[in-house]
């Protein structure tokens, strides 16, 4: 879903078709289009993730401390700095850190400091600065002003306005993003949360009480059709019968959505407690943010 408005339009008709309020106008929504983040494979890897991030912080960046300051805050560990002969990174929840100078030889300390050092020079160069707000929180704001805070559909609700955050062309550097990689790395996976939050809308479940009783319910119903089904192969195990043969046909076809709804309902179950992580992960790494701007104020 590389299209951020079309993105929203689909999220949002989800919301008004079964009574949810939506954030309209955002003021957090707009800026240039750029596609680094669209991959052609519709997969991102830590490598590219970190690589987008990297862009990003270098061209706010003058100096490597506010190189360092902002790769902090974006929810990254420096395990060996500018002093090292390689310069590594970790992102949160990554198993192993990752060397700069792996993506590239423009990503070496080298070629990072002499990038650092035209920024200097650049006449038309912004200092590095910090967004204003950080968009988890203040989404969780908006949605307790409208009183959508409780179930597992804001959960999805909520991954899926952070996503819209780096899609399309709501990319410019001056947009606040998530800052946790993973975070960012949900966005790969996002035409299936729109079609899991689609499938928690239509059916009103808000609770993972209500999603395995759902998920009960359609194995039963695929059952009963199958023993139907079964009774007709068995009808028409010697007779060959076109009407039979249609009959059983007509069941099939009533099996096929009855199964994707039933693997869409199994996906969900198994991806709230990894939402729920990433959620908090990015709560966390937000806050600490605002805990590291209000010590530098009183500093």
């Amino acid at each position: 879903m590389s299209d951020h408005h079309k993105l929203r339009e689909i999220s949002d008709a989800v919301c008004l078709e079964h009574g949810k309020s939506i954030l309209k106008d955002a003021e957090f929504y707009g800026g240039s289009k750029k596609e680094y983040w669209r991959k052609q494979n519709g997969g991102l890897s830590h490598w590219e993730i970190l690589k987008a991030d990297i862009d990003a912080v270098l061209a706010q960046s003058a100096s490597f401390k506010a190189f360092e300051i902002r790769l902090k805050d974006m929810g990254y560990e420096i395990c060996r700095d500018e002093n090292f002969a390689h310069y590594s990174v970790k992102g949160t929840g990554w198993q192993r850190a990752v060397r700069l100078d792996r993506l590239g030889k423009e990503y070496t300390p080298e070629a990072i400091r002499a990038k650092l050092l035209d920024n200097q020079r650049h006449i038309g160069y912004v200092p590095f600065h910090k967004p204003k707000y950080t968009p988890l929180l203040t989404l969780e704001i908006e949605y307790r002003k409208i009183q959508r805070m409780d179930g597992i559909q804001i959960l999805f609700a909520l991954v899926i306005e952070l996503c819209r955050l780096i899609t399309g062309n709501n990319t410019a550097p001056e947009t606040p993003r998530p800052l946790s990689p993973a975070m960012r790395q949900e966005i790969v996976k996002l035409d299936k949360t729109l079609k899991e939050y689609k499938l928690l809308c239509e059916n009103n479940i808000d609770s993972p009480q209500e999603l395995v009783s759902f998920i009960s319910e359609k194995r039963g119903q695929i059952s009963d059709l199958e023993k139907e089904r079964q009774s007709v192969y068995n009808r028409n195990r010697h007779k060959k019968s076109g009407k039979l043969n249609a009959q059983a046909r007509e069941i099939s076809a009533k099996i096929k959505p009855l199964r994707a709804e039933l693997y869409l309902a199994k996906a969900v179950l198994e991806k709230i407690p990894k939402l729920e992580e990433v959620i908090e992960t990015e709560r966390q790494a937000e806050t600490a943010v605002i805990t590291k701007n209000k010590e530098r104020r009183h500093a």
